[in-house]
């Protein structure tokens, strides 16, 4: 069951920002905030209401440490949520999901061996995750070189090859630094488990136990993201973009995207939830995995790689590939645990 909710789950995350295509006339910023809304404020919350007995008996039961731990490394991921969408942008949806993904599963997948279960990390299960981390990076690496490969042949101009390259080095660096601030979501979620155990002694089901957290933990990422926002939209002055004729759709459509993503998010604490002692190393890396491949899909389905010769689209291929052996690993890592 855990791992089809991460199946579940990667798939919602991988295509959430598949609708950010359509919205063409609004700036990054005016279409970023209002997802950022949905998904880390509006949805969390309302999942949380509807699910959790004695909600906010549930946050005043707990120390005000945790919830102070669980927000901060929620702000920090919130810095993800920001460079994340920016990358998105820069370097398209393929290639940008499986840097950032990539470095986000395998700092994901061995921090909190490292920090919260030591003992594991010299055990067969603990050496097998650090090996299908190396060979994560490694994929990440071949990644980047097929999206430059794929620049070189949409622009075989040498000016024009120069700027573009330029802005994908910029966009590969947004996106390696999204991967690096993306994991402390899952330590926020780690953090937070005591809002969970007292939750289920309140009545909570251990499926829905973690949405007190997510409510916590998305919010810090949303202050974050509005700040940031808020500054692009008075610099760019694009405020009036909210209320331009035929924006109404735009609405519809982040509001889509804020559905996906928190969606794969919720089930992805169900999905951790399922997978025993090592759930949050063992669950991270497939969930994201799932990610990356149904983002690669839908690049390919909406043109990213087209025109671009077959070479850069091996090199593709062959990063995921390595992508998800890491994966595979990392699921025989569960039975050695």
């Amino acid at each position: 069951m855990g791992i089809f909710l991460g199946i579940v789950s990667g798939i919602f995350l991988g295509s959430f920002a598949l609708p950010m295509k359509k919205i063409k006339t609004w700036n990054w910023e005016n279409t970023w905030v209002l997802f950022s809304l949905w998904a880390t404020i509006v949805l969390p919350l309302i999942l949380a209401i509807f699910t959790i007995p004695n909600l906010s008996d549930v946050y005043t039961g707990v120390p005000v440490t945790v919830t102070v731990t669980v927000f901060l490394f929620g702000a920090g991921w919130g810095v993800a949520n920001i460079t994340y969408g920016m990358g998105l942008k820069m370097v398209g949806l393929a290639i940008g999901t499986a840097i950032a993904v990539g470095l986000t599963n395998a700092i994901g997948a061995i921090l909190p061996i490292i920090l919260y279960n030591p003992s594991h990390f010299l055990e067969p299960a603990g050496i097998t995750i650090s090996l299908a981390v190396l060979v994560m990076i490694s994929g990440i690496i071949v990644c980047a070189v097929a999206g430059l490969k794929r620049e070189k042949a949409l622009n075989p101009n040498k000016d024009d090859l120069s700027n573009t390259k330029s802005n994908f080095n910029k966009g590969l660096i947004i996106c390696l630094v999204a991967g690096s601030f993306g994991a402390l979501i899952n330590f926020a979620l780690i953090s937070g488990k005591p809002m969970e155990t007292l939750a289920i002694n309140m009545g909570s089901t251990p499926v829905n136990a973690a949405n007190p957290t997510w409510v916590i933990a998305l919010a810090g990422g949303f202050v974050v993201t509005l700040l940031y926002c808020v500054c692009l939209l008075k610099t760019n002055k694009s405020f009036g973009q909210f209320t331009a004729p035929g924006s109404g759709v735009f609405y519809l459509l982040t509001a889509l995207m804020g559905i996906m993503w928190f969606g794969g998010v919720a089930i992805y604490g169900m999905a951790v939830s399922k997978l025993g002692v090592l759930g949050a190393s063992i669950g991270w890396p497939i969930i994201q995995g799932m990610a990356v491949g149904s983002s690669n899909f839908w690049g390919i389905v909406t043109g990213e790689w087209k025109e671009s010769g077959g070479k850069p689209l091996r090199y593709m291929l062959s990063g995921l590939g390595l992508l998800f052996i890491g994966i595979i690993l990392i699921g025989w890592a569960a039975t050695l645990s």
